[in-house]
């Protein structure tokens, strides 16, 4: 039991960013992952913001940024289905900095969506060498669901 107090009192103190690092080493245990970064949505104004990175030189935050509507929106934030792509030819028509995705030697991607209820909070984003990703490595992906959203709700600042 103090075991599980001494956690639950890890996560009352933990930034977001303490959070979202959680994510990555279970994505990095689940699946491998070369970047990692999570993006926040405005889907009322339409824009996205990357509000974490693994790193920070070679794919920094960045600020909003207008969301184009193309098939990857549609299946992402409007049907909330992770988007796989085993390779960089599969993202080059839905991913604007594809060359920079390139330029890093990544090529294959899974942005899996998370939401809290019927919330739509953001989406972490996988990014490994061309082939590394299969549809096999979407249901273990499941189980950082939950922790992402939590990552995302404590970026929430309270009221007053």
């Amino acid at each position: 039991m103090d075991d599980l107090l001494d956690k639950l009192d890890a996560l009352r103190t933990a930034t977001p960013d303490d959070l979202f690092r959680r994510v990555e080493e279970m994505c990095e245990a689940l699946v491998g992952v070369k970047l990692f970064t999570c993006s926040r949505f405005d889907l009322v104004a339409r824009t996205a913001e990357r509000v974490y990175t693994s790193d920070e030189e070679a794919y920094p935050r960045t600020g909003l940024k207008e969301i184009v509507p193309n098939r990857w929106t549609d299946m992402v934030l409007d049907r909330r289905e992770p988007f796989l792509a085993a390779s960089i030819d599969e993202l080059r028509d839905v991913f604007p900095d594809h060359e920079k995705i390139e330029a890093l030697g990544l090529g294959a991607v899974i942005n899996q969506p998370v939401h809290d209820r019927n919330r739509f909070l953001g989406t972490i984003n996988l990014l490994h060498v061309n082939g590394h990703y299969t549809e096999e490595s979407l249901p273990p992906l499941r189980r950082v669901r939950r922790p992402a959203a939590l990552a995302f709700l404590s970026q929430v600042r309270p009221a007053g």
